[in-house]
């Protein structure tokens, strides 16, 4: 349960910076199918960072996760941690050549 919440946390928090960084122009969609998302509405790319994570939750509650879908979730949650770094660096990067 912790892992499709922290998903969650991960997905917004991944579509609420990816937002500034492309509205400020300092960086550009990395992923093809989220930029033709992005180029139709930025509430579409919302709703998809914020839904998926939801149907995650409600599978976890009606089955919870074992074995190799388990090390699907932990898989993703590291990937995810690893783009919110990212941002991160690009952050600290616009943060300073902004001054």
């Amino acid at each position: 349960m912790r892992l499709c919440l922290f998903l969650l946390f991960a997905g917004v928090l991944d579509a609420i910076l990816t937002h500034f960084g492309i509205s400020s122009g300092f960086v550009e969609e990395g992923n093809p199918m989220m930029k033709l998302v992005i180029d139709q509405s930025w509430s579409y790319f919302y709703l998809i960072k914020i839904i998926l994570p939801l149907v995650l939750l409600g599978l976890f509650y009606l089955r919870p996760f074992k074995g190799w879908i388990r090390t699907l979730i932990v898989s993703t949650c590291v990937l995810y941690l690893s783009v919110l770094v990212y941002h991160m660096v690009w952050i600290v990067l616009y943060i300073n050549t902004s001054t």
